[in-house]
């Protein structure tokens, strides 16, 4: 299921259109600096927030707008004749969500007035409530890897304040002997997190239906965590969305929390010379991150394009025995742009250092337009180039499955992955509801076969692991290409 949004005229995005899977799971927005990632988030927590408009998007065209769809169901933000936001629904939508914002907007600093930060301080214990274990627990979990880290975590809320005190939501403290903290005290940590885990306690407690949708969007929660303290929010996060059935988006650009989240759950913004902004997904970490000091120290780096590439190439250098004494390292990148972009960058600024050597596999129907693309950009180096026998993984399945049925996968997949819907079912829902011919990529066939595997609980990887397997024993001659071609980058 996906919130279909459109973006027009909103700060830096002058128009975007982007389909936001709203299934359980970790996803990332990322880009970078100035790409957009912070306005997309905030303009898709518009489906469900009514947050003032003016505020958080600044003085903006009288045509600007925000447009969702789900399921045949409408909303949208628009100004009116007097240029004021309002919201137009059409139809009853189902979804819920919260919000963290930036350090200017978000939760744990909406409270920042000096007046009341000094009376808050000096507020009585006896009007202070102890916070739930869920909240005291992780913090310290997540924070310092210890569940009792805080001795006791207390809240005030605005009821119980009194007159003298005006603030929305809780105001958190916690002591520690005869010592009490209050939160514009804490860390930026600390206030984030406790800002966090409060919204998704209330959240938590208020999923009666864990079937209807519920989105949690988080900006550039990474300026504030230090990267340990940030691995472990990511396993407690993706435990809460299995539990309750969340989608968690992140508007980042940290190599810990990209590195941890799938291609497809990754959502890159390039910002072209025009201004104009493209939306990549699925996006590999190393294309996301242009970082690869992660990979430095090793003997050989393959860049290829994608996980069924990386799959293959792995398979055939533990068979051939290619990897005695060497360090070797197969990194997905995207399409074979991202490839040869990625290659290009690491060469001109040595990002891997001397001691490495970079080459290049792409897929075996790129090989024209890949040439073409080199010589139109006129990119020199000589970094070393091979492509595989086959294609992409969803070009791959269109053909197999679809095009000229090779019988023998097709069972194999069916046995082995759907279960429950079969593979001769998704196959005839392709025919009869998809232009087939226009689909030359294969990508709306594999979108109805990923929609399956979400379902049930499977990935990606048990399909690449069949197929690869199947090339194995059907495409000896057409591999025995490759292993040539690794064979000689070890000489």
């Amino acid at each position: 299921m996906k919130l279909n949004m459109k973006i027009r005229k909103i700060k830096s995005i002058e128009s975007l259109e982007i389909d936001l899977p709203i299934d359980k799971g970790i996803y990332a927005i990322t880009g970078q600096n100035g790409s957009g990632k912070s306005t997309l988030v905030t303009c898709a927590s518009s489906v469900f927030f009514n947050m003032p408009m003016n505020d958080y998007f600044g003085k903006t065209d009288q045509d600007a707008c925000i447009e969702f769809e789900l399921e045949g169901a409408r909303r949208a933000w628009r100004k009116n004749h007097q240029s004021r936001w309002k919201k137009e629904t059409d139809g009853r939508m189902f979804i819920k969500g919260f919000y963290e914002g930036s350090l200017i907007f978000g939760n744990r600093f909406k409270n920042t007035n000096y007046q009341v930060l000094k009376r808050l301080d000096r507020i009585g214990t006896s009007k202070l409530q102890p916070v739930p274990d869920f909240i005291k627990e992780n913090l310290g979990k997540i924070l310092h890897n210890n569940t009792q880290f805080y001795e006791k975590l207390l809240k005030l809320n605005n009821r119980d304040a009194g007159p003298q005190i005006s603030f929305t939501g809780d105001i958190f403290y916690y002591q520690k002997g005869d010592k009490r903290v209050s939160q514009f005290h804490m860390s930026t940590g600390e206030n984030l997190l406790i800002s966090i885990l409060n919204s998704l306690y209330l959240r938590n407690n208020d999923r009666a239906n864990l079937n209807k949708p519920c989105v949690l969007f988080l900006d550039e929660i990474e300026l504030a965590l230090h990267p340990s303290s940030l691995k472990r929010l990511i396993t407690f996060l993706k435990e809460m969305s299995n539990q309750y059935n969340y989608a968690i988006y992140f508007s980042t650009h940290s190599i810990e929390l990209i590195s941890g989240i799938t291609p497809e759950n990754i959502f890159f913004l390039e910002r072209h010379n025009d201004d104009s902004l493209e939306v990549m997904n699925p996006c590999y970490p190393s294309y996301a991150t242009r970082i690869l000091y992660d990979h430095s120290g090793y003997d050989n780096i393959i860049l290829v394009e994608d996980d069924l590439a990386k799959q293959i190439i792995r398979r055939l250098l533990r068979e051939k025995r290619l990897l005695s004494n060497r360090l070797v390292h197969v990194l997905p990148c995207g399409g074979y742009t991202n490839v040869i972009d990625l290659a290009q960058e690491v060469i001109n600024s040595n990002l891997i250092g001397k001691t490495s050597s970079i080459s290049i596999i792409l897929d075996g129907d790129v090989e024209q337009e890949s040439k073409s693309y080199i010589a139109k950009n006129e990119i020199k180096h000589n970094i070393p180039i091979n492509y595989l026998p086959i294609q992409s993984l969803e070009k791959y399945l269109k053909e197999k499955l679809f095009d000229d049925v090779d019988h023998k996968l097709f069972r194999l997949l069916n046995d082995f992955v759907f279960h429950q819907v079969s593979l001769t079912e998704i196959i005839d829902e392709y025919r009869n509801e998809s232009n087939t011919k226009k689909d030359k990529s294969g990508k709306v066939l594999y979108s109805k076969i990923d929609r399956e595997l979400r379902n049930r609980n499977k990935s990606r990887s048990e399909i690449i692991e069949i197929v690869i397997e199947h090339l194995s024993e059907n495409e000896k001659e057409r591999m025995d290409k490759i292993i040539l071609f690794l064979e000689s980058l070890f000489k």
